[in-house]
């Protein structure tokens, strides 16, 4: 699958579901912890790390996947998974620090996350041509996500790329 996502040069969404998979007790009694306020920013922020230490970039460093809500909150951790690496097997670690694969084979959509503070923190996180505006429809206000945007303390060429570009390129549109 990742040497055909590699060949077509397309992207692999990873996206939380209504049903996870795991069942993790720390969410048993506090159900606004589960699903979109916090279990799935986690369970697909493991996954995405997941295929980092699983070094499926390595093998097909032209693969990439797309990360919705701000990433998964994983650009606020690249200094904090950066720093980790080192404590982990060498034999089960990828080539790379794991920053590295974040800004280079994925992709992050604002979808979820209207919060300027988080935009300028993830453009200088992983870089403004890395992320997609994104609404999160029917989940999230389309109009929110707009006035977002429209609003966001970035460069015109910054916004551009958010806005638009990136998805266009990504997409082959």
């Amino acid at each position: 699958m990742w040497a055909e996502l590699e060949r077509l040069g397309v992207t692999l969404y990873l996206h939380p579901a209504l049903f996870p998979a795991d069942h993790w007790q720390v969410f048993e009694g506090h159900p606004v912890l589960s699903g979109p306020s916090w279990e799935w920013t986690a369970a697909v922020g493991a996954h995405a790390l997941r295929l980092i230490y699983g070094g499926v970039f390595d093998e097909f460093p032209g693969a990439s996947v797309t990360l919705g809500h701000m990433g998964e909150l994983l650009p606020f951790q690249l200094a904090r998974l950066d720093s980790r690496y080192h404590q982990a097997d060498p034999a089960g670690r990828p080539r790379e620090l794991p920053s590295h694969y974040l800004r280079n084979n994925c992709y992050a959509t604002t979808g979820g996350v209207y919060s300027h503070a988080a935009l300028l923190g993830a453009v200088q996180a992983i870089g403004a041509d890395r992320l997609l505006f994104s609404v999160d429809y029917p989940y999230e206000s389309t109009a929110e996500a707009v006035e977002f945007l429209r609003t966001a303390p970035v460069s015109r060429g910054d916004l551009e790329r958010i806005a638009h570009r990136n998805a266009t390129d990504l997409l082959h549109l």
